[in-house]
């Protein structure tokens, strides 16, 4: 038998804020698992990308956003 340990990063954001990816804005919410990403920009990348938090920023909740809550 084989065990592999696999090391989980998770982002939560502040109260009233939210999680976007720096690279091409797109808005993720208040918690997020990172793992590896396959597309940026709605665009398929050739090698998948293993995001790491400092690709992330809190912003507040977006208007659009908090009124659908």
């Amino acid at each position: 038998m084989e065990i592999t340990e696999v090391k989980t990063t998770v982002l939560r954001a502040s109260e009233g804020k939210v999680l976007r990816r720096i690279s091409d804005q797109k808005v993720f919410g208040s918690e997020l698992w990172l793992g590896y990403t396959y597309y940026l920009g709605n665009k398929k990348l050739d090698e998948p990308l293993l995001e790491l938090p400092e690709h992330y920023e809190e912003i507040d909740i977006p208007e659009n956003e908090s009124n659908n809550k």
